[in-house]
């Protein structure tokens, strides 16, 4: 479009008088402004008209402190900054070049001059006017809806952790009841000096497993909340050392349960940089895991296995497995996948969420793959 406000007054009012058109251009600048430059801002007074000859502006309105929204991206033959001169108030938006921008300005005298003597073109401008709060209303009719929509969204997540809290509270609650119980009722008995000598040995023996139960519930929780305060100290780990070490320690549990520990450990792994104490803390998990859902005994599978630029240790049971739909939650805190049917298990769901952010704190990922009834496999990769 040519540089001439003659033309750029024809092209934005098509039936404004000759008269007026030249009247107008007798008192227009023709500017030429490049990218980035504000034309108009938000909350001044300010006393210029403006149509866009060639490139192109952004009409922006801030909704917060870090958030505007753009309203329009007025080009050739368009025109803004009228609302503020014809009500004589402060911009409702700002106005910015968004590329090398040719423009006519116009003062507010000369303007409002030949508004008040042209109907034709008062009657243009509500009409561009009408037509730009319409397009505002939508535009803000569309944000809200799509804040409804997160804000329903960001609710519903909330309700759910809270319910997984209350939960899990309840779960903690009824999992230390148990054990205190049996404590308490034991030493109430042995204090109470009603009992043989000989029943003693097999009294306190059962408190201590009972206290030994306390102890590992209340050391996971304080294990999970330290993971995400503590920094882990890394140093150069055989994998292998660390999965034994963890399999010797959980075998006699294996053993009640009924279950045989069989490990298989490739030849020439490299290490890896890791911190052994957490790291055997999510394999024991795996495996507690692993024992806790076979039921009915059988054999667990520990691989050890080095692939590409990863080591990795796969853990596989024979047991009642996940349905599908709870393989994406068993590793959220708070959150235990739902037993088959007449099936019963402790714990409180906290040994699979914590073998997770140890992983990823090792830059590494857990996988799981299960079927319901056959069993499911668990497998740590950690990068060499």
């Amino acid at each position: 479009m040519d540089a001439d406000p003659a033309a750029a007054l024809r092209l934005a009012f098509p039936d404004l008088p000759e008269e007026d058109v030249q009247e107008l251009t007798a008192v227009a600048r023709t500017k030429v402004y490049p990218a980035g430059v504000f034309l108009c801002h938000e909350g001044r007074v300010e006393d210029t008209f403006y149509i866009v000859v060639s490139g192109r502006a952004e009409v922006s309105k801030q909704i917060d402190e870090e958030t505007a929204r753009v309203l329009a991206r007025p080009g050739p033959g368009e025109f803004f900054g009228e609302i503020a001169i014809v009500q004589q108030s402060p911009r409702t938006a700002s106005v910015r070049t968004t590329e090398l921008t040719t423009v006519v300005e116009i003062d507010r005298q000369a303007l409002e001059t030949v508004l008040y003597r042209s109907p034709r073109m008062a009657l243009q401008m509500i009409r561009q006017v009408t037509s730009r709060l319409r397009d505002a209303d939508q535009k803000a009719i569309s944000d809200l809806r799509k804040k409804n929509v997160e804000l329903a969204r960001a609710y519903a997540e909330l309700e759910e952790q809270q319910r997984l809290r209350s939960e899990f509270l309840t779960t903690v609650a009824h999992e230390l009841r148990t054990p205190l119980t049996a404590v308490s009722g034991y030493l109430h008995l042995l204090r109470s000096g009603i009992v043989r000598a000989e029943q003693q040995a097999e009294m306190l023996e059962t408190v201590g497993r009972n206290v030994d139960t306390i102890v590992h519930l209340v050391n996971s929780i304080l294990f999970l909340q330290e993971l995400e305060l503590i920094a882990p100290q890394f140093e150069p780990v055989a994998l292998t050392d660390v999965v034994l070490h963890a399999v010797h320690g959980i075998q006699e549990q294996a053993a009640k349960a009924g279950v045989r520990l069989q490990v298989q450990v490739g030849s020439a792994l490299p290490k890896v940089q890791a911190d052994p104490t957490g790291l055997e803390r999510a394999i024991v998990a795996l495996l507690d895991n692993a024992i806790k859902f076979s039921p009915d005994g059988g054999e667990v599978r520990v691989e050890v296995f080095a692939e590409e630029r990863w080591v990795g240790v796969r853990v596989s049971d024979p047991g009642v497995g996940i349905a599908p739909e709870d393989l994406e939650r068993i590793f959220e805190p708070f959150t235990r996948a739902r037993p088959p049917e007449g099936r019963l298990f402790g714990g409180v769901g906290l040994g699979l969420p914590i073998a997770r952010q140890v992983v990823e704190r090792h830059h590494g990922r857990i996988e799981v793959q299960s079927t319901l009834g056959q069993g499911s496999t668990f497998t740590i990769l950690l990068p060499v």
